[in-house]
């Protein structure tokens, strides 16, 4: 095997692990394991025999295949010795055993500078806040990133002018950090710096359905603040109030829908900004990028995602949200109408997706089709597909119990609506009979006090209102 040939098999190798092809790369590791154990004359210098186990090392890491990655990790010792390259190994390997305070020795331990002209530095720091990440610091890690991206600008920069590509390829990570930073600023509450790095991490890997779903998070979680930081100056339930002492009315609003419907010409020249508008850009190209059956799905550079149901329908649910923030119930019906039948989602999501179509159904005036979409029916049915699709319900039992709650109220306020208040109070009675009296909530509370006006039991709805006083 020539020079030459080896080196390219190397680069190729390089190249299907940085984009997750772990199949491709371990055909031609075995084609160089095979050329070079089939020689006549030895023709495996150390550098080589160095670089086949630390490949391996990489690939069985990616495949999760931690028996045969620690054996490799051992090779990788004996024949390079404590390099900053089989140092970082080892502690990616502990990372994948979620050992971190051991990983966390292992990075401290490794030397600053490799031969191999690797960006040390940058490298120490990303590791750093990928771990801190999945130990939910999420703060700490975001200051590793900032200090892995100003270290990695330092190392650009002190490269000589006219450098190669190539060189210049090993050096700058600038991308992937990005990616990175993004993810854990959107983590630690600060979608607008959040959304500046990932879109311009988009303009890279535009065709990771999960980068898209995130900037979108990022717009929704913008319009949040703006929204809390602005409260409305006046009740969005009432609508005025008229006369005045004995004679003083309260006039409250019969339509439901607060928001101007949006055109669709708005969608089509939304730049990258952090509003609802872009963020359904943003959801629509994560769900086209998404494939129509559970094959896996790229997501660079992130690891692939091997079933992208769960990724699918987190795009649904928010997808389904913004259509209803943005005042289009007609758009907002689909994705949540999708959610709902898709089986092999989460079960929380598609619960979610209950309470978006009823919502939709609503402000389209269809209070049976709402209705129907609140049914306990509906509930039980997607709680037992769930279960039997995964094993178990995802999301929490709290989770899980907390949406169902606000289903049944949903269901009373809906029955309210339809002036059917026998069955309103019988079902939120029966409710809030599973739960402690510290356990009730505010909204369960106050319909239950509507009810009883409604009915003409001032006395039963004036004890209920004191006994919530005082707790």
């Amino acid at each position: 095997v020539s020079t030459q040939s080896t080196g390219i098999c190397f680069l190729l190798v390089e190249c299907y692990l940085c984009t997750y092809q772990t199949e491709d790369a371990a055909m031609v590791l075995y084609y160089l394991d095979k050329q070079f154990t089939g020689a006549k004359e030895p023709l495996t210098p150390e550098l080589h025999r160095a670089r086949m186990h630390q490949y391996r090392t990489r690939l069985y890491a990616q495949q999760r295949c931690l028996k045969a990655c620690k054996r490799e990790i051992k090779n990788v010792l004996t024949v390079s010795g404590t390099t900053a390259s089989s140092l970082f190994l080892k502690s990616e390997f502990e990372y994948l055993r979620s050992n971190f305070k051991k990983s966390c020795k292992l990075l401290n331990s490794s030397p600053k500078t490799c031969p191999s002209k690797e960006n040390i530095p940058t490298l120490y720091y990303n590791n750093f806040g990928c771990m801190h990440f999945k130990m939910k610091k999420y703060n700490l890690g975001a200051l590793y990133l900032s200090q892995a991206l100003e270290a990695n600008c330092k190392a650009v920069k002190a490269l000589p002018r006219g450098s190669n590509s190539s060189t210049v390829y090993s050096v700058n990570h600038y991308y992937q950090l990005l990616y990175n930073y993004g993810i854990l600023l959107l983590h630690t509450g600060q979608p607008n710096a959040a959304f500046n790095c990932l879109t311009e991490a988009a303009s890279v890997y535009t065709r990771n359905p999960r980068l898209w779903l995130r900037i979108a998070e990022c717009a929704i979680g913008v319009c949040r603040e703006h929204r809390e930081a602005s409260p409305p100056a006046h009740s969005n339930t009432v609508k005025c109030i008229v006369g005045s002492g004995a004679y003083r009315k309260t006039i409250l609003n019969t339509s439901f829908q607060q928001q101007t419907k949006r055109i669709s010409a708005d969608l089509v020249n939304a730049g990258p900004t952090p509003t609802l508008t872009y963020a359904v850009l943003c959801l629509s190209n994560s769900l086209d990028l998404l494939p129509p059956g559970s094959e896996s799905v790229k997501c660079l550079p992130a690891a692939p995602v091997k079933d992208p149901s769960e990724l699918r329908a987190s795009v649904l649910c928010k997808l389904a949200y913004v259509w209803l923030e943005l005042g289009d119930p007609l758009q907002a019906i689909k994705p949540a109408q999708s959610l709902i039948e898709q089986d092999t989602a989460p079960v929380h999501l598609r619960l979610l997706g209950c309470i978006y179509a009823a919502e939709a159904n609503i402000l389209m005036d269809k209070t049976y089709e709402a209705t129907c979409c609140l049914s306990r029916d509906l509930v039980e049915r997607i709680k037992h597909s769930s279960s039997t699709a995964h094993g178990e319900l995802e999301g929490g039992e709290e989770d899980n119990s907390e949406i169902t709650s606000t289903i049944i109220l949903n269901s009373v306020a809906l029955h309210c609506m339809k002036r059917d208040l026998n069955k309103a109070k019988r079902i939120l009675v029966q409710h809030l009979s599973t739960l402690r009296d510290d356990e009730h909530p505010l909204q369960a509370t106050m319909l239950l006090v509507y009810i009883e006006l409604r009915q003409g039991n001032t006395e039963n709805a004036l004890s209920i209102l004191k006994q919530q006083q005082c707790s």
